[in-house]
């Protein structure tokens, strides 16, 4: 049952994803990237996944202080400690679980440093995604698998 579950709330996110990505206004677009989020994040504890989960709190977390305006570079750089750190504390699955950790700090970092250059911000997504696509496809989240891979190609 907890596969089916984990599974339906990836294809929920995913559909949030998709549609977000049609919004004009870009509040809209973080706002749905939340929901979106959300049901990652459901999706990730149901299979156990802890780590992720609190990389898609985080998420949600920065994409609400970039809708409400919210410019500090502490606030940016707590965003990312605290991920690392309660990714860490939260992994319950050893190596596995430090790829969704690595993948949004590689990601985070990569904006921050590189974010007016596309080629190096696409290859720290790919680079993302494809963490992300071993991780979903060994807690069996094969919803999350596929959109990873369509993503990656």
């Amino acid at each position: 049952m907890d596969l089916i579950i984990g599974n339906l709330c990836s294809l929920f996110a995913t559909v949030a994803d998709v549609f977000s990505a049609s919004r004009k206004k870009v509040k809209e677009f973080l706002l749905f990237q939340c929901i979106g989020q959300v049901f990652y994040l459901i999706g990730t504890v149901v299979l156990k996944g802890y780590s992720a989960a609190v990389q898609n709190g985080i998420c949600i977390l920065r994409n609400l202080a970039a809708v409400w305006n919210w410019k500090s570079k502490i606030l940016e750089w707590a965003l990312i400690l605290i991920g690392v750190i309660l990714g860490l504390v939260f992994n319950n699955l050893g190596w596995l679980g430090l790829l969704p950790v690595v993948a949004n700090l590689v990601y985070s970092l990569a904006v921050f440093r590189f974010k007016d250059r596309e080629v190096p911000l696409k290859v720290a997504f790919l680079f993302n995604v494809a963490l992300y696509l071993i991780f979903n496809f060994c807690i069996r989240n094969y919803v999350g698998t596929a959109a990873n891979g369509f993503l990656f190609v």
